[in-house]
């Protein structure tokens, strides 16, 4: 048996989630294997596959770069969680760093800024809040920022590694930061949800296309998307245009 882990944005979904891609998936499964996602989006996101790609067929849904891991059913098999940061003072500290919003994620999803004009258009309006409306968090599983350059990501990737680095790990997702728990990344999700199925390392694989997928990619044997940046795709065992070209290869 293996696992197969596939990166969503940029990667499971580049191109659409076409029918070739949906029945590749299939076939997979009907083999024996497990399939499953392992994403930056938040604890929200489960619940969104279900909504947005029912007709998906998957084992398990790795989200906050698999600090929250769910079966189908959406129990959960793993979660990780951040409780030693004074949170009032870090969002205050990513504010005063040039960002607009943060994407909050805790038991749910809650986009936060000072403004409503600052939250995305995107952002549903029952995921909405004020800074001020935004009740006390005493942990979460994931902070998420977006900043205007990838130069001002990297500076504020540094300002919270120099202040926040024994406690949290920024992680590069474009010109976005997923912030989670120190020992959270990809990698780690997979390693989790093996456990969980039993598989050993040897029958893990992943497919990714951005910098956040990289702990992954170098851990395992792995494919990069060829839309994906340069230095992932240089750790890869190969390059392929669509998940199903790994699903056909695997198989």
């Amino acid at each position: 048996m293996k696992i197969l882990g596939s990166d969503f944005d940029g990667t499971l979904n580049y191109g659409g989630m076409t029918e070739e891609k949906l029945e590749a998936v299939r076939r997979w499964r009907r083999a024996g294997h497990k399939f499953g996602i392992v994403s930056g989006r938040g604890v929200n996101f489960p619940d969104q596959l279900i909504k947005d790609f029912g007709e998906l067929e998957y084992d398990f849904c790795a989200a906050c770069n698999g600090g929250y891991i769910t079966d189908r059913e959406g129990c959960v098999i793993y979660e990780a969680t951040c409780d030693s940061v004074d949170f009032l003072g870090f969002y205050s500290d990513l504010f005063a760093w040039g960002c607009k919003y943060i994407h909050v994620n805790t038991d749910r999803y809650v986009c936060a800024a000072e403004c409503d004009e600052d939250i995305p258009s995107y952002i549903p309006e029952e995921d909405r809040t004020r800074l001020c409306d935004l009740p006390p968090i005493d942990s979460f599983h994931q902070v998420s920022v977006a900043l205007p350059s990838f130069e001002e990501t990297a500076e504020v990737i540094e300002k919270i590694r120099k202040k926040y680095g024994a406690s949290l790990d920024p992680l590069q997702n474009n010109k976005c930061i997923d912030i989670v728990p120190i020992g959270v990344n990809k990698a780690e999700g997979l390693y989790r949800v093996a456990e969980h199925f039993g598989i050993d390392k040897d029958s893990i694989i992943a497919v990714g296309d951005n910098i956040n997928d990289a702990d992954m990619i170098r851990e395992f044997k792995s494919y990069a998307m060829e839309n994906g940046v340069e230095s992932v795709k240089a750790m890869a065992y190969g390059i392929v245009k669509s998940v199903t070209e790994i699903l056909e290869k695997e198989l």
